[in-house]
């Protein structure tokens, strides 16, 4: 029987978590079929037409999961969905996973904002003004049945307290933790006590071969269509509190320290335009110096990156910053917080300021404004190969626990430009990027049994 692995790339917005699910499949598809394995894949409905084309008419089955579309991941579908395809293993792109999931399985720590930064995370007003009363009900009831792992006071934010318990089973159950970053890792092993051993980094990368400057043709006609007729800088995500886009607003446009008469931000994502802190300032603001145009689609962000002086964050944290790579292959400079994960994506072409220090964020978008044809140094970026290289090599190490896959040997600190060192003859070595991290080690993980039925 051949391997079977069902491939979840689920993710609860269309931003980078999603980018970072379809751009890995598209990437392992060819080596999984090269290697004899069954490849199931999981989607949303809106992933549907993006994931067959990430397959390109390649052996893999697509479905559609029927579940509702919402936060909590307790699926008596994709058990049954294990069960019945006899899967050998379960991965998900997203940060969460079934607690009772009946295979083996891993999942993908992106950052742990929502337990390094509760404060800035969902209340239950917010959650259930997201989700709604429903998914609220279900979250209630999983952490109910989490109690084995739950142990906080119930006095904590009742979000907070899902995660922690549900990340403590998670990494009971998972043989393998896949993170994005060194400063993930970081992180992992600091607030969750995760061993390296069983750590795999499988980063991500942007595809060069779509994100590229587009034509000044391309990008005059999106600036028509989103209205943006002055100088511009963008920001691209959704705009969740630890991304602080309320920030960004109030430092570009207070009173007497704008860093550029007429300049305008666009906001592409969603989400930012109902926080009521960014109500509360546009309502000060002329209609056009914040332009909100909501998901746009790739070509159009591709013009957006383009035309744009900057890309601008002020990200509390990060896993890796997709749009920080996204932008710099668009020839873009980006203006970030000095922060571990940021560093270490863009290293010494980044233009880095003091995390909340408005005067230094707008003396450097000062510089990037007064100098209209101002372009990043030169980015060695990274490749979705090498990505899927890293996943391949982690996935084997999953089915033979006891093979002697090569590691993964970080060659410089995080932050610098280096290739990676795969120790593989598999590795192109015209891919480059920065830093590595040391391959799981990768133990076989037990059946484990689903829960009680719960009403909702």
């Amino acid at each position: 029987m051949p391997f079977t692995l069902v491939f979840d790339i689920r993710s609860n917005h269309d931003t980078g978590v999603s980018r970072y699910g379809l751009s890995l499949l598209k990437a392992v598809v060819p080596s999984a079929i090269l290697e004899g394995w069954r490849l199931i894949v999981v989607v949303w409905d809106f992933q549907e037409e993006r994931a067959l084309a990430a397959v390109n008419g390649l052996d893999a089955e697509i479905l559609v999961c029927p579940d509702f579309q919402g936060f909590v991941r307790s699926s008596p579908w994709l058990r049954d969905l294990l069960i019945s395809r006899c899967a050998d293993f379960y991965y998900t792109s997203h940060y969460t996973a079934d607690p009772f999931c009946p295979v083996p399985f891993a999942f993908t720590i992106h950052d742990l904002n929502r337990l390094r930064f509760p404060d800035l995370s969902y209340t239950e007003e917010s959650f259930i003004r997201r989700f709604g009363h429903r998914e609220f009900t279900r979250m209630k009831c999983e952490l109910a049945r989490l109690a084995e792992w739950d142990h906080m006071t119930e006095e904590e934010n009742l979000f907070t307290r899902y995660f922690e318990a549900l990340y403590a089973c998670l990494l009971q159950g998972a043989g393998i933790v896949m993170v994005v970053s060194n400063a993930t890792a970081d992180d992992v092993q600091t607030h969750l006590g995760v061993q390296s051993d069983r750590l795999a980094f499988v980063p991500g990368g942007v595809d060069t071969t779509f994100f590229h400057p587009a034509s000044e043709a391309k990008v005059a006609a999106v600036r028509m269509e989103y209205g943006l007729n002055r100088p511009y800088v963008l920001f691209v995500g959704l705009a969740h509190p630890t991304k602080r886009f309320h920030w960004l607003v109030d430092e570009m446009f207070r009173d007497g320290k704008e860093p550029s008469p007429g300049v305008q931000l666009a906001a592409v994502g969603g989400h930012a335009e109902r926080l009521p802190r960014v109500g509360n300032l546009l309502a000060k603001l002329r209609e056009d110096e914040v332009i909100f145009t909501g998901h746009v689609p790739d070509t159009n962000l591709v013009a957006l990156y383009t035309g744009a002086r900057a890309l601008v964050t002020a990200t509390a944290n990060e896993g890796i910053g997709l749009p920080c790579l996204e932008a710099m292959a668009c020839g873009t400079p980006v203006i970030a917080p000095d922060i571990p994960a940021l560093r270490e994506t863009l290293g010494r072409t980044g233009l880095f300021y003091k995390p909340g220090d408005g005067d230094d964020f707008r003396f450097k978008l000062s510089g990037v404004l007064s100098a209209p044809t101002y372009k990043p140094s030169p980015l060695l970026l990274p490749d979705w190969q090498i990505s899927a290289v890293h996943f391949m090599n982690t996935m084997r190490r999953a089915m033979t626990p006891h093979l002697q896959v090569p590691k993964i040997h970080p060659s410089e600190s995080p932050g610098s430009t280096t290739t990676w060192d795969t120790g593989s003859a598999t590795t192109p070595s015209s891919n480059s990027a920065r830093t590595g991290w040391p391959a799981p080690s990768a133990a076989s993980t037990p059946l484990r049994t689903p829960p009680r039925p719960c009403s909702y």
